[in-house]
């Protein structure tokens, strides 16, 4: 069970959405770069979007998207943690892993589907993360 919200906790098997589409959220060109790399290189197609908007147009024209990894800072009206609940709320099916280089309690305001990564991060980490089922979807 999960504490946050009272309900039971299902393990993503992200093996078997590798090879799926991942959504990447970031407003630094550079780090987007790094984990559309990371993420390509394990075997992923990656979607990037620059923020919460762009990213939730994307999420409506591609149903395939498997899984949201995003920043928590970010421009516009909604951060990274207001996009994960957005996505939850519309898409409970992806998975949801949320980064920022300070928790400052964003690992506790997630939604219940998602884990938190902090940056710095490595591809490794990254990789790692997703590809043993570290990722939680309710």
């Amino acid at each position: 069970m999960s504490e946050r919200s009272g309900m039971p906790e299902v393990r993503t098997d992200m093996n078997a959405i590798r090879k799926s589409v991942i959504l990447i959220v970031d407003d630094d060109a550079l780090v987007r770069v790094h984990s559309n790399l990371a993420l390509e290189d394990a075997g992923y197609e990656v979607v990037e979007a620059t923020n919460a908007a762009d990213a939730l147009v994307k999420l409506k024209e591609r149903p395939d998207i498997a899984a949201l990894f995003t920043d928590v800072r970010m421009p516009g009206a909604l951060n990274g943690i207001d996009l994960a609940h957005a996505v939850h709320a519309q898409r409970p099916d992806i998975a949801i892993l949320v980064t920022s280089g300070a928790d400052n309690g964003a690992s506790s305001a997630l939604p219940a589907a998602a884990q938190f990564l902090q940056k710095p991060y490595t591809k490794t980490q990254l990789s790692q993360m997703l590809q043993h089922g570290q990722t939680v979807r309710a």
